[in-house]
């Protein structure tokens, strides 16, 4: 039996999905000079925000669109649209993101990926994509894995963060199976946790894009930190989420990434 935390995030998902399925509407806001939400982010934030203000009054709310109201140790937190670029051109890998966070740490995450019909959830610890468990690939090997790395930097200092990016890009093509960039943190997420990636390297930490992710693949047995391999933190730079064989040696080979 679901719990009544469950019952609102899967309900809210539900709203989500149900402006996701309208198609994109309304004029665009850019946040730098080529990063936009659409009309639809914002409606589906703001309907979100207010049914889970209703049923979950006690519980904060952090949505990427309008910030942070409520409680600050233990509030939800939305991506209403995780990979907008893509949702706005008809690419496939958007979905919706919905974390629970309690005292730093993601304790729940549901992501819905609507045109892959499919929906991942936690619940009892537990990793489901569309209520079957998953677990992460026991890929032995960097040279076997397949890794996804998030986009490239928009905006005021991008050139800087994108040059390292492509460093990171540069090491890893020439270690691992294949490189992969899907446009949504919560899509490379999720396939970590179904084992369809192996490694996911996100040189941002914008809590709304990863936390529900986060929550999906630890249930699903990935290891969260840093690139460096440190202790991951939702206020630190960049982060690595990586099926647990290949660990080690994917630290190694970023590591040998200058600092920028």
């Amino acid at each position: 039996m679901l719990s009544a935390t469950e019952r609102a995030a899967d309900a809210a998902i539900n709203l989500a999905l149900s402006f996701l399925g309208a198609g994109e509407t309304g004029g665009r806001v850019y946040k730098t000079d080529r990063d936009f939400a659409t009309a639809t982010d914002f409606a589906i934030e703001d309907a979100v925000r207010e049914q889970l203000a209703r049923e979950t009054p006690d519980i904060g709310f952090l949505g990427e669109e309008r910030g942070h109201t409520g409680d600050r140790e233990r509030y939800w937190c939305l991506d209403p649209i995780d990979g907008t670029t893509n949702y706005s051109r008809g690419l496939p890998n958007y979905g919706v993101s919905l974390a629970l966070i309690e005292d730093g740490t993601p304790v729940f995450g549901s992501i819905a990926l609507p045109a892959h019909g499919e929906r991942y959830v936690t619940r009892d610890g537990v990793a489901l994509l569309n209520e079957r468990p998953i677990r992460v690939a026991d890929t032995a090997s960097l040279r076997d894995a397949i890794v996804s790395f998030g986009d490239f930097a928009t905006g005021a200092g991008s050139e800087v963060k994108n040059a390292r990016r492509l460093a990171m890009l540069g090491s890893l093509a020439a270690s691992v199976g294949r490189v992969r960039m899907l446009g949504s943190a919560a899509t490379d997420l999720a396939w970590l946790a179904a084992g369809r990636l192996d490694v996911v390297v996100i040189d941002a930490n914008r809590t709304w894009d990863v936390a529900a992710g986060i929550a999906l693949a630890r249930a699903a047995g990935a290891v969260i930190s840093h690139v460096d391999g440190t202790r991951y933190a939702l206020d630190g730079r960049d982060l690595l989420a990586v099926a647990p064989a290949v660990r080690a040696s994917t630290i190694v080979t970023l590591g040998s990434v200058e600092p920028g």
